[in-house]
């Protein structure tokens, strides 16, 4: 069951909530006369403000792009929440409650307290780095990643001390039980009672959902001792890592600012840009990257960079993630930086112009993969592998004129006929269909139809033979030696053809 709250919460959520603050909390917002306050629309690029904000009727409009509604729908569409994810961001800074929910998962009532549990652990951290006499290690440590101390503390970095119950006797003082310590995954049990710290002895980075709750953490070990360099938050009912994509709240004003966002593989590279003023980088949080985490970034941006590192581990994770991002209709480019190079060390030995010139210049993900698959061309056979490779990712894609341009492209790289690899496309998705269609329990008595062409390229061909009677000839004559596989064209064809032979015959009658 979806979480859903009274018509009447909503309505006092909205009463409490003044839509000009909202605003101007994520925009300018210049006076416009009476009530009203203008700025240039957020979404949609414009040189004159079209969009005004009406506090008096407490609404907002754009009269460029037709955008417009209330603070809950300015921070869906502002912050890429949801309604549900909105209405608990507005209730939240308007100090109002919301009721428990009756869904009956427990997961529904203890992620509230798992999120107020990791702000206070976040503090915390931060605290004991900047502490004198405790964070001296880590801030040795800091020194080497030259962070400047403003991304420090925009991405709230702390250090939790190598103690086993400095956190958790801490959260105990102000009355967090050890269950709920247990369940956020800060705690482990001991055998023999009591609890005791999972992260100890490390740099601690918060991870953030989009309304800004600390969701979880990575850890950096300082100690040298440990066998895992860093460590994440397990799996709680707050944090699934599929779901998430670190630094994207930090990120989402410059990706919609630029339209486009980088996905880097670590902590520090998303913080290596944002430092280096590359703010609309992101990166997985330990984990292959997932449909759900593209479904988020298409919330924000049209096109996606891939940074990778230009080893072949780099390569194959970069190949993996072109087929999720283009199956969410996002438009793809790839950068493969130089092999044992991050974008952290990239842009700290080169700077951040010369990798913005390499963004630039990354090529589209066609191009790309034929690129990387350089050593399997040099033959027929591995070349015909390559182009099957590619029209599996192409074929993800929903939109049939980007679909057709990726296949052209496709077909010039790899020297290649492109009508002869439309073909192979069509074959391709023929036989996944056919094989969906095997694999589904289909009952006896239903009967299914192939349409009578198998392409809409055969559909296009058979419609000017029939058209043209004088093209109709040539391609019977060109196609006397010819065997077609059978199927709806070639019946189609040989119908066709029959009809010359009988128009030829009257013809020689009269």
């Amino acid at each position: 069951m979806g979480v859903s709250y009274p018509k009447e919460i909503i309505a006092e959520i909205l009463h409490q909530t003044e839509i000009r603050e909202v605003i101007s909390a994520r925009i300018e917002l210049q006076p416009g006369g009476g009530s009203r306050h203008k700025a240039l629309c957020p979404f949609h690029g414009e040189k004159t403000p079209s969009f005004i904000v009406d506090a008096q009727r407490q609404t907002f409009k754009c009269f460029g792009c037709g955008k417009g509604g209330d603070a809950i729908t300015f921070v869906m569409e502002y912050d890429g929440l949801s309604f549900v994810e909105a209405i608990q961001a507005l209730a939240e800074r308007a100090g109002i409650r919301l009721p428990e929910q009756s869904s009956g998962s427990p997961e529904d009532s203890i992620r509230p307290k798992i999120a107020e549990l990791n702000t206070f652990a976040a503090n915390f951290w931060r605290e004991q780095l900047k502490h004198p006499m405790k964070g001296g290690e880590a801030r040795v440590y800091m020194k080497t990643r030259h962070l400047t101390p403003d991304t420090e503390e925009r991405f709230g970095l702390g250090y939790a001390e190598n103690e086993y119950g400095t956190l958790s006797t801490a959260a105990a003082e102000k009355r967090f039980k050890e269950s709920l310590l247990v369940a956020s995954g800060l705690a482990k049990e001991r055998e023999r009672g009591g609890v005791y710290d999972f992260f100890r002895g490390r740099l601690m980075v918060p991870i953030r959902d989009l309304r800004g709750r600390v969701i979880a953490f990575g850890g950096r070990d300082l100690t040298g001792e440990s066998p895992a360099k860093y460590i994440n938050t397990p799996e709680n009912a707050l944090y699934k890592k599929s779901q998430v994509l670190y630094g994207l709240y930090e990120a989402r004003d410059a990706m919609r600012e630029s339209k486009q966002a980088i996905i880097v593989e670590g902590y520090f590279d998303v913080m290596r840009c944002a430092d280096a003023g590359i703010g609309y980088a992101v990166a997985t949080c330990g984990t292959a990257l997932t449909q759900q985490q593209a479904r988020l970034l298409r919330r924000y941006v049209p096109e996606v960079v891939l940074v990778y590192d230009g080893d072949a581990a780099g390569l194959q994770a970069a190949s993996r993630g072109i087929g999720v991002l283009i199956a969410e209709e996002l438009s793809v480019r790839v950068l493969a930086l130089p092999e044992g190079s991050d974008p952290d060390d990239f842009i700290r030995d080169n700077g951040a112009e010369e990798f913005l010139k390499l963004m630039k210049s990354a090529p589209d993900f066609v191009r790309f993969y034929i690129q990387a698959q350089a050593d399997r061309l040099g033959t027929a056979e591995g070349r015909t592998k390559v182009a099957r490779e590619l029209l599996a990712v192409i074929g993800m894609i929903d939109d049939a004129i980007r679909r057709d341009e990726y296949i052209k492209l496709a077909a010039d790289e790899l020297n290649v006929d492109p009508w002869t690899l439309r073909r192979e496309f069509e074959s391709q998705s023929d036989s996944q269909r056919t094989r969906r269609h095997v694999e589904s329990e289909t009952p006896e008595n239903v009967v299914t139809f192939r349409p009578v062409a198998q392409s809409q390229h055969d559909i296009a061909f058979l419609s000017a033979l029939l058209d043209y009677a004088a093209l109709l000839e040539l391609a019977r004559e060109a196609l006397t030696e010819t065997t077609l596989d059978p199927g709806p064209l070639s019946e189609v064809l040989s119908a066709a053809f029959q009809g010359v032979d009988a128009s030829t015959m009257r013809r020689c009658e009269s």
